[in-house]
């Protein structure tokens, strides 16, 4: 028996990878980007797996009949429509592998800023030397405490990081129970959110968008940050009021901000965000690194691999954690 795996809305770095590593016994079919909505629910209805981009209709999900199994190649999900997702009966899995390379990323915007870095090379295009710098203006991570809201893989990484390998004091806020032995591990003091937007130096955001997270960081939260603070968001652009935060920075309230993701996305070449010299922007890179396509791809055919076992693939966002009925292996 061959089993059909249906790779909807793929990233291009990763369509090779997978035709690559298909294993024996399967027949990987690619729906590129801008597929008809009725091809990709044709090719939907006979596959055994979905592995899913982002951005596919809910139609496409629902005409899947047969599958057993639908793999998420994003880590963030709040663009899945979870409640059809759960009334299909079967495990829907994120990507759990971007942990590492996010975290890098929000220490990459953490320092960039604290050694103010687009603004030295700037001076250095100017001619300009270290005795042109306002030293005073130039800071450290050591001692400084970094607060993380969302104490997930990311959080964790990031904390461990920034407490083991640069000496800086870690806070962090949850909604969920976060076991004592995790946040001793770091280790990490779970805080109020309010308290933490107010005792930080630097604010990181590694929370998942839903209806909790949504703008949960607005003007209130943003008027608690020292005005020295700096604000690091590698969750999803929506957990932040836009708006609040660029008022915050143009009237000097916070003293500037590393972004990775935005309310809307691409981020418009007219925003505020990208002409203001307190602030670094990046692309919604954060997970983008050659190592973490590898692992990605690996942890396709493991999942795909415990569906058909009868286990559970890591990564389970839905109610269902295991495929009603398992295929022969």
């Amino acid at each position: 028996m061959t089993y059909k795996v249906l790779f909807l809305n793929p990233l291009k770095d990763y369509i090779d990878r997978l035709v690559e590593s298909t294993p024996e016994g399967f027949s990987l079919t690619v729906m590129p980007a801008g597929a008809d909505v009725a091809d990709m629910c044709r090719e939907a209805a006979d596959a055994d797996f979905l592995i899913s981009g982002v951005d596919v209709p809910e139609e496409v999900f629902r005409a899947a009949k047969n599958v057993k199994f639908i793999q998420y190649m994003s880590s963030g999900y709040g663009q899945l429509p979870l409640g059809v997702l759960d009334d299909l009966g079967i495990p829907v899995a994120q990507m759990k592998t971007h942990s590492i390379s996010v975290a890098e990323h929000a220490l990459t915007l953490m320092l960039t800023l604290l050694r103010r870095i687009p603004a030295s090379t700037q001076l250095m295009r100017e001619g300009k030397w270290r005795h042109d710098l306002e030293e005073m203006s130039y800071a450290e991570l050591y001692g400084k405490t970094v607060g993380i809201v969302g104490l997930g893989n990311i959080g964790r990484w990031l904390g461990k990081v920034v407490h083991q390998g640069f000496g800086a004091n870690v806070v962090f806020y949850d909604r969920a129970e976060i076991p004592l032995t995790v946040s001793e591990l770091i280790p990490a003091r779970p805080v109020p959110l309010e308290e933490l937007m107010a005792i930080s130096d630097i604010v990181c955001l590694s929370v998942p968008l839903n209806a909790d997270s949504d703008r949960m960081i607005g003007r209130e939260e943003l008027a608690l940050m020292k005005r020295s603070g700096l604000l690091v968001n590698v969750g999803r652009g929506e957990v932040v009021d836009e708006g609040a935060l660029i008022d915050s920075l143009r009237e000097g309230r916070i003293a500037g901000a590393g972004l990775d993701v935005y309310a809307r996305e691409p981020l418009d070449l007219s925003s505020e965000l990208l002409r203001m010299d307190q602030v670094v922007c990046t692309p919604h890179m954060a997970g983008v690194g050659w190592e973490n396509v590898e692992r990605r791809i690996v942890t396709v055919w493991q999942n795909v691999e415990a569906v058909l076992r009868g286990g559970i693939p890591s990564g389970v966002v839905t109610a269902t954690k295991r495929a009603a009925s398992t295929l022969a292996l």
